[in-house]
């Protein structure tokens, strides 16, 4: 664990340093903004503390910087200004934490363990979904044909999720869920999901669990309700038609993945026939539309999403 103290003052660096001695860290040190970004060269420290007025590079300055390099390092601003104003401008550069002076060094060391604590959390997450992404790599190499399915889905879905109206954690949980809405496909054989001969019905019983095993793959993540939708309810219909619950109220952002999903699927290439083009993929989707399987306006969206982006022309 690392920490990184920033201040001009050699005995207020002094000071801080031996306030977090007993955090067992290393702690490194600078005398301005400047000093601390060049430090970073050595590696990226997990918590930053910093003064607010310093020559060279303020602490404002240092916090923009930082954010800019990882929106999620931890940065505790000191100051001894008061003024709403300081705080304001604080929160507008990015930091996470205020602690006024004279710091009080045990409320010191327990905000720094807090922060610290939820960096480690966060970086077990993140360790978390890159094993879910290898995993769902590892589903689309058992098929030259999807490979890259997932990304362009995710990236279909979040245009069209724009269009909406969604924006912010929304946008997050549907990336992250149209990205492993077929982990659960994991489990399934090679040949059936290759689709190069005519399935039987077991098969396809088999291939309609799918968003029930991948939901049970993302349950011990703590986004998991927020990615349950997306995983397991890709396959749904408005009419009640689809897999594998047979719901009517499908979320729109949910539909707006499984627009994507069949938009991919039907202009790509596949062993048993040549990609549509878009035109007809999307008269496709408006004939689901049509029929009360799709919502009109996803569909909308989701040309509009296309247009926009010049994946249509």
């Amino acid at each position: 664990m690392r920490l990184m103290v920033v201040d001009d003052d050699p005995l207020q660096r002094r000071l801080l340093m031996r306030a977090l001695a007993p955090l067992e860290a290393e702690v490194v040190e600078a005398r301005n903004g400047q000093e601390a970004l060049d430090l970073f060269k050595d590696g990226f420290p997990h918590a930053v503390l910093t003064d607010l007025h310093m020559p060279v590079m303020d602490g404002l300055e240092l916090t923009r910087r930082v954010k800019a390099l990882d929106p999620l390092l931890p940065v505790i601003l000191l100051t001894a200004d008061g003024e709403r104003e300081v705080r304001l401008k604080g929160i507008e550069a990015g930091a996470d934490d205020f602690l006024n002076r004279p710091v009080d060094l045990a409320e010191l060391r327990l905000r720094v363990k807090g922060h610290l604590e939820r960096r480690r959390l966060q970086e077990r997450l993140e360790d978390l979904e890159r094993t879910l992404l290898a995993l769902m790599r590892a589903v689309e190499m058992k098929d030259a044909y999807t490979a890259g399915h997932g990304e362009r889905v995710a990236r279909y879905a979040l245009w069209t999720a724009e269009e909406l109206g969604a924006k912010g954690e929304e946008l997050d949980a549907l990336h992250l869920g149209a990205l492993l809405h077929d982990v659960g496909k994991i489990g399934i054989p090679d040949h059936i999901l290759r689709g190069d001969y005519t399935l039987t019905e077991a098969e396809w019983r088999l291939i309609r669990e799918h968003p029930v095993k991948g939901d049970e793959i993302l349950k011990p993540l703590k986004a998991h309700p927020r990615l349950r939708p997306y995983v397991r309810w890709h396959h749904e219909k408005l009419d009640g038609s689809g897999y594998p619950d047979g719901i009517m109220e499908v979320p729109l952002l949910v539909q707006a993945v499984a627009a994507a999903d069949i938009y991919d699927a039907l202009t790509s290439v596949r062993t048993y026939r040549d990609p549509a083009k878009p035109e007809e993929a999307l008269g496709l989707l408006e004939k689901e539309a049509a029929q009360g399987r799709l919502s009109r306006e996803v569909v909308r969206a989701f040309r509009s999403a296309l247009l926009r982006n010049r994946a249509l022309r």
